[in-house]
């Protein structure tokens, strides 16, 4: 028998085949493994990792068919289904021991600070049998059809992974537990975060999402904010006067504006700004940030509930924002984060918590195993890494079973190793 191998068959092909889950993230999903029965682990195990290695869109079918068929522990697709739809776990312990385990890998200390970041974003469905699905005003496209879903993700040390995703199910829906989107953040996702000890939490968001209830209930639990809010919010001056930010702005002259410089997702950044602490809503004392791109541009308007933090942490705070965005990008393109042939709303958040506790795996797995070099691996790199080692595995498996002899140096072995393949004893 004669194998032709060559680096077009590494990973992304669509023989690729998981026939066992790779080595480098089998410690990483034993961290879960007191979460499940010893079945629903097993079907945990593989269903993360054939989301990692399916090429296909992320549906169970796919996922299904991307584990190899004589694998002894592929489970019938009815099985992976009812662990979605059914099984006995709970999906928000998998985003806490997931933010367990990464905050433990960059040992955060006493006084370090993590972001929660929190945005929603929208996912096109055709039909009307999905929970939650219903008419939405998306700004990149306008109105759309589909799933409304608040989500969040925690960043610290400049790493970041997505953290929860819940659907929003519309009051008209006639659903006995209605919670507005300023709810679903506040309830579902602020309040049951556990943090290190002594760490710091600042809450992100964008002015859609200002709200007083939503700064106290982060203040209320020692958290802070910072965001962005609309120009005509009113602030309080020290003098007693209130007036909306806009008016307060335009007091300021184009000299009054310090430049300050920052370094933005690998770029340099100028922005002119103003800032003072005022009052915001009744609110106690916040810093201010009135911020241009240029001389005469429109400005922005952030504040910062911690007055001690200054202009230029503010506003780099609030650019790391952006990480919620590549977030969804890259949960959808290469995770199928979006790829959900599911019905119910739970079914729905556990298959989306299930792409997110792998991206984390991945993340943490090339933590651990940095590249050689200093160019930084995007997530899809990391996922071309797994798929890599389970084509390898692939191989080594129908090599094995087969009982091929182990070939002499120079040809075929020297290809096999070359491409990161052991052969035999």
């Amino acid at each position: 028998m004669i194998f032709m191998i060559g680096t077009n068959m590494l990973a992304g092909c669509s023989m690729n085949k998981l026939v066992k889950v790779p080595s480098k993230l089998n410690p990483y999903l034993a961290n879960f493994s007191d979460l499940f029965t010893k079945p629903s682990f097993a079907s945990f195990r593989y269903l993360t990792t054939a989301i990692a290695v399916c090429d296909k869109p992320k549906n169970i079918f796919n996922i299904h068919n991307a584990m190899a068929d004589d694998n002894r522990e592929r489970k019938a697709r009815s099985s992976y289904n009812w662990f979605i739809t059914d099984g006995d776990w709970d999906e928000d312990e998998i985003a806490q021991r997931k933010a367990d385990l990464f905050f433990e890998e960059l040992c955060l200390k006493k006084g370090s600070q993590i972001l929660l970041i929190i945005d929603d974003t929208y996912n096109e469905k055709k039909g009307k049998h999905t929970e939650g699905v219903g008419k939405f005003f998306d700004h990149s496209k306008g109105f759309i059809w589909g799933n409304s879903i608040v989500t969040s993700v925690l960043q610290a040390k400049g790493l970041f992974i997505p953290h929860k995703a819940k659907i929003y199910v519309k009051r008209e829906d006639d659903v006995s537990d209605f919670k507005t989107k300023i709810q679903i953040a506040i309830q579902d996702i602020i309040q049951p975060l556990r943090v290190p000890a002594g760490s710091e939490v600042m809450v992100v968001f964008d002015s859609w999402w200002y709200s007083a209830a939503l700064i106290k209930s982060c203040r209320d639990l020692g958290h802070h904010v910072t965001c962005q809010i609309k120009s005509d919010k009113k602030v309080l001056l020290d003098n007693g006067e209130s007036l909306q930010v806009k008016d307060f702005a335009n007091r300021f002259e184009e000299k009054e504006f310090k430049r300050i410089r920052l370094k933005v997702r690998g770029k340099k950044k100028f922005y002119l700004v103003v800032d003072k602490i005022v009052r915001l809503d009744k609110t106690r004392q916040v810093r201010l940030v009135i911020s241009k791109q240029s001389e005469g541009s429109e400005p922005k308007y952030y504040i910062c509930t911690d007055p001690n933090t200054d202009a230029k942490r503010v506003l780099s705070i609030y650019e790391d924002r952006w990480d919620i965005e590549t977030a969804h990008r890259e949960a959808n393109q290469k995770l199928g984060f979006k790829d959900y042939q599911l019905r119910g709303k739970r079914s729905i958040e556990r298959f989306m918590q299930l792409v997110f506790a792998i991206w984390t795996g991945i993340l943490l797995v090339e933590i651990e195993n940095p590249p050689r070099g200093t160019k930084q691996k995007t997530l899809g790199d990391m996922v071309d890494n797994v798929k890599h080692d389970s084509f390898i595995d692939m191989v080594i498996y129908v090599w094995e079973s087969c009982n091929l002899p182990i070939p002499d140096e120079g040809g075929l072995l020297y290809k096999l190793k070359a491409i990161g393949l052991k052969v035999g004893k």
